[in-house]
């Protein structure tokens, strides 16, 4: 076997593994802050799909993390990459499909057990929500609580 074909395999092994091992942290960190699971403000009210008000951390039988909201199966976005920064915010890396776009995204956990959103950003850094407040009325992201 040459060189060639043996470095091109070593590297695409390498890329196999590394992408299973990003995966597996992916999912280690938002299991080990608390996330996986269904979140909503009001967890017995109906999922309104396009609503966002019910939104679910799962982990695939993959082994991947998606996020998906209103229990819409059409509505299923991959979390590619979770931190824990210094003041516990965790920071989301989600792909969004149908936008056609990646937003990170900064939850904080309240006093009370619930989780907010902090702030969503594009790659273009334009925001949706900014230190707690969604940009297009001023108004401040709901407390989800856990569900189940």
């Amino acid at each position: 076997m040459s060189q060639i074909v043996r470095t091109l395999l070593a590297t695409i092994l390498f890329t196999c593994f590394a992408a299973a091992a990003s995966a597996d942290e992916t999912v280690d960190v938002a299991r080990a802050w608390g996330l996986i699971g269904t979140w909503a403000a009001d967890c017995s009210a109906p999922a309104v799909k396009g609503r966002g008000a019910i939104i679910s951390y799962e982990v695939t039988p993959a082994g991947r993390l998606i996020y998906r909201r209103d229990h819409d199966p059409s509505d299923v976005n991959a979390v590619t990459k979770a931190r824990i920064d210094p003041d516990q915010t965790l920071v989301l890396l989600i792909m969004l499909p149908k936008a056609k776009q990646t937003r990170e995204n900064g939850i904080t956990r309240t006093s009370d057990g619930g989780i907010r959103s902090l702030f969503n950003r594009g790659e273009d850094n334009s925001y949706t929500i900014r230190d707690g407040r969604f940009v297009a009325n001023g108004n401040p992201t709901p407390v989800l609580g856990k569900c189940g």
